[in-house]
């Protein structure tokens, strides 16, 4: 389990109740960009803030915790296959340089706009 995967359900929990950013921050006493960290996973959560998210979200603390599973495995998330997809090739992208995921980026705009002209 990693911060990153917390975030991510931390962030669907809240758009299911169809919060965004600032409402959930204000509801909790902390800053939009803390939020925005804990959502992206780039800071630090406690187990006692993990708690006020999950009451606030109306969750209970282990939805936040279980891991999130790899298209491969046959798991979609809320059903999502396509979701599935994005998700696993940004874990993947994010252990890759700058500088890699930049020519990554490229190549989907190079992909792009030849299907585009293709058709």
């Amino acid at each position: 389990m990693n911060y990153r995967e917390i975030g991510y359900r931390i962030q669907m929990a809240r758009e299911e109740l169809g919060l965004n950013q600032k409402d959930l921050a204000e509801k909790l006493g902390i800053s939009q960009s803390s939020l925005s960290n804990y959502e992206k996973g780039k800071r630090r959560l406690y187990l006692a803030d993990l708690q006020k998210i999950a009451q606030a979200l109306e969750k209970p603390t282990d939805y936040f915790l279980q891991p999130i599973e790899p298209a491969a495995s046959g798991h979609t998330y809320g059903g999502n296959e396509e979701l599935s997809d994005f998700v696993q090739i940004i874990k993947e992208m994010a252990e890759l340089s700058r500088e890699d995921r930049k020519s990554v980026y490229n190549y989907v705009k190079w992909l792009k706009q030849n299907k585009t002209e293709g058709n």
